[in-house]
């Protein structure tokens, strides 16, 4: 018994050992960590070399304590289930000094130089400390870097984490800064006084209008007043972005008409005797007192230099230097491209509750064709490892999940060809959402350039091998895409489809085993749809030019069609575009060189093709392409833009007003849509000669139970409201119980839940009919007049 209870004394004294042992370890490890990760580097490209000429990662310790300490046994590692992966040899690391361990999976124990058995993720990983004893003593969170970028702590060993902007293996880091501020970027509605906070006592200097701070900028002293922006004087937005002389004259550059909205732009950094020690910190504040209801789409602001936008020299958004009046329309620094041309510039992207989404340097360089030369102009994005962020990770599309982008297009108001709707382009992919080809998402946003407003832009992804990987998850590096000409090559190889054309141009596709062969190269369903939605938009500017297919680099993958910039449809509806791409004169270069009309010409010589095609058509006219589904989207497009068209207008006189906005949409869009699949039915019948292809054209829909009037009876004043989903551009006559017409109005766009009002009041008292009527819709109403 006696033996027993000396057991259980023994076991308690031990265990009571173990736990006072623990928690003093556990004590170092929390209060007293003496060798901590000070610093390191995970994509390493020009800072630090080793004994081999390589640029590896590293990683930096510091001896945080006033006596020396040797590191044998000490470990280090990068996985939190195999914590002892690599074991320090005997070294000492005086106090307060510093010592670099080269992450480069070499594998080396030379105290000389130290190389561990791993790499580390440039992504962002877990980094693992721990002493002799093998109790961790020091961890760090995963962390994205970009090329040559450091993350340390300042001062040193304080547990205080920054992204650093001078790199210091080997020495301290306290070169280094950061600024924090009293509010964050984004929406408020009274003025504040804003204060910048230094985590060390460097001098903090600033800019106000999209410069970069220097040391001879304003040097901050106390805080700053964000104020309401009403009456600020417009700078940026009067240097002319396009030449008097103007191909399209809508689209060149005018003064904006009166004061347009401004946000404040703060760019800090700070300076220690004239050397950088921080990162540039950029901030948009937008100060209104109804900022909180004013925008109902994102805002994204831009700020750059002045010399980099609208610098005669350097400017990329003007026609500067490079502009020749003998040739106004292809001319000016905004046509000149490449890598030379991509300036520097930091986005800030807010939600329309004003929340910031991402906050980052990149890369800007103006985008398109002939849209280069019109005032507003289309820019591309660009994320690279030398502005600091290798993506934008961010969600762009609601109705994408991807949230990585190498770059995007935000794209300008004024591409439409012919009239000012501004959503052509976008009406078209969102009619054509469920075809089997790839298509552009949309989001609409307000754009401000250095704190100006600078209108409308709608993000659209840029279709490239990027945009095929993520939507089909591919490597981006095994895919083949081609542009117009087979041999405008974007990535990839041609060989493939080169090798088509030639089978094509020696074998009849009348032959059944011969188009089989055809339909085991390319993707018929994706082409098929392809053509037919190119072709119901009558999309002018194709098929030579807009015209991108591309397939997975498999023994099987098959060449798909892609859809994109359709701002040369919804033309005339009447144009018979089985003529357009069936033309094969040498003679013409544009829009349909024999080329471009090549597939589809030699396939409309196989019947199992043509039966298909024309079975297809029917399908899509009786769905997607049905005039209720497309006037319903055209509804819902025109809302998500029409709140901001006021201001674009005051901004760029484009589209000249909301009316003439609102007119162009009826005009040009609702009539196209009213009446193009009559003229597809009838254009399709001729060109197979059927009589019944599965589409019948016969609307002529009564409207009335869409429409209800009020007051009825009334006294000649009142209102006609349209209560259903969809919109209407009707005539309108209004007859006595005689039959004579007494008042007659043509043209009455009818909106969605929208009313318009009449005065008829000079009208005698009596029951009256009113009539509305156009190809497509009828019906009619009583009404009654008594005063």
């Amino acid at each position: 018994m006696e033996a027993l209870q000396d057991s259980i004394i023994r076991c308690r004294f031990i265990s009571n050992t173990i736990l006072i042992f623990l928690s003093l370890l556990y004590s170092i490890q929390i209060n007293g960590q003496n060798i901590v990760i000070n610093e390191f580097m995970s994509d390493n490209e020009t800072v630090l070399t080793d004994e081999d000429g390589d640029f590896s990662d590293w990683i930096e310790l510091y001896n945080n304590n006033d006596f020396s300490i040797n590191l044998i046994n000490y470990k280090i590692s990068d996985n939190y289930e195999e914590p002892y992966k690599w074991t320090f040899p005997e070294i000492i690391i005086q106090p307060h000094n510093f010592i670099v361990v080269f992450a480069s999976g070499k594998d080396r124990h030379n105290t000389n130089e130290l190389h561990t058995n791993f790499k580390i993720s440039s992504s962002g990983e877990k980094l693992f400390l721990s002493n002799s004893y093998g109790v961790i003593i020091d961890q760090v969170t995963p962390v994205e870097l970009s090329d040559n970028q450091a993350y340390g702590q300042v001062p040193d060993g304080s547990n205080n984490w920054i992204h650093l902007f001078n790199p210091s293996p080997g020495s301290s880091n306290n070169l280094n800064n950061h600024i924090s501020f009293s509010a964050d970027a984004g929406f408020y509605t009274t003025p504040f006084y804003l204060k910048f906070t230094s985590l060390i006592a460097d001098n903090i200097f600033y800019t106000l209008d999209g410069s970069i701070p220097t040391d001879n900028s304003n040097i901050y002293t106390d805080s700053l007043l964000i104020d309401f922006k009403y009456s600020s004087p417009n700078y940026f937005s009067e240097f002319p972005t396009s030449p008097n002389q103007s191909l399209i004259s809508y689209t060149a550059w005018q003064s904006p008409s009166g004061i347009i909205d401004k946000a404040s732009i703060i760019r800090c950094a700070s300076y220690n005797h004239g050397v950088r020690t921080s990162n540039i910190y950029t901030q948009t504040y937008f100060v209104d007192s109804t900022i909180l209801e004013k925008y109902n789409i994102p805002i994204i602001s831009l700020v750059s230099d002045e010399e980099n936008l609208f610098n005669h020299d350097t400017g990329i958004y003007v026609p500067g230097i490079h502009y020749d009046s003998n040739d106004p329309n292809w001319t000016g620094n905004y046509f000149q491209k490449g890598d030379n041309w991509e300036r520097p510039v930091h986005i800030e992207y807010f939600g329309k509750n004003g929340n910031i989404g991402f906050s980052q340097d990149a890369g800007i360089r103006i985008n398109g064709q002939l849209t280069r030369h019109a005032a507003q102009k289309s820019v591309k994005l660009y994320a690279r490892n030398k502005y600091g962020n290798k993506y934008f990770n961010y969600q762009l599309f609601p109705q994408k999940e991807n949230t990585e982008y190498k770059r995007f297009l935000l794209r300008s108001s004024m591409g439409s060809w012919g009239g000012q709707t501004i959503i052509k382009d976008v009406l078209a992919h969102e009619i054509a959402r469920n075809l089997d080809f790839e298509y552009q998402d949309y989001q609409p946003v307000v754009v401000f350039i250095n704190g100006e407003y600078w209108g409308i832009h709608t993000i659209r992804d840029k279709i490239d091998e990027r945009y095929i990987g993520y939507t089909y998850n591919l490597n981006k590096d095994s895919i083949d895409l081609i542009a117009g000409n087979y041999k405008l090559i974007d990535a990839g190889s041609n060989e493939h489809y080169v090798s088509l054309l030639e089978f094509i141009e020696l074998n009849d596709l009348t032959i059944e085993s011969n188009y089989e062969y055809v339909k085991s190269q390319i993707e018929i369903n994706s082409f098929i749809d392809y053509h037919i939605a190119e072709m119901f938009f009558s999309n002018h500017d194709w098929p030579s030019n807009n015209l991108k297919l591309w397939r997975p680099q498999t023994p099987d993958g098959k060449w798909r069609w892609i859809f994109y910039d359709i701002d040369a449809g919804f033309g005339n509806p009447e144009k018979n575009m089985f003529v357009h791409t069936t033309m094969n004169d040498s003679t013409i270069s544009w829009p349909n060189p024999p080329w471009s009309t090549f597939l589809f010409r030699n396939l409309l010589k196989n019947e199992s093709f043509v039966e298909q095609f024309i079975n297809r058509y029917a399908e899509i006219l009786n769905s997607d392409f049905s005039l209720n589904t497309m006037i319903t989207k055209l509804n819902t497009i025109k809302s998500l833009y029409e709140n901001e068209v006021p201001r674009n207008s005051k901004r760029w006189n484009y589209p000249n007003s909301f009316s003439d906005w609102e007119w162009d949409i009826e005009d040009d869009l609702l009539y196209f849509i009213e009446n193009r699949s009559c003229i597809v039915e009838k254009n399709i019948s001729g060109f197979f000669n059927i009589s019944d292809f599965g589409f019948t054209c016969n609307y002529n829909y009564d409207i009335s139970d869409s429409l209800i009037i009020g007051p009825n009876p009334n006294n000649g004043n009142f209102f006609i409201k349209n209560i259903s989903s969809g919109v209407f551009l009707v005539n309108i006559s209004i007859t006595n119980i005689t039959g004579q017409i007494v008042f007659i109005d043509t043209y009455l766009y009818l909106g969605f839940n929208k009313k318009h009002y009449f005065n008829l009041s000079g009208l005698s008292n009596g029951a009256y009919i009113i009539n509305f009527y156009n190809s497509l819709y009828s019906g009619r109403k009583k009404i009654i007049i008594l005063k």
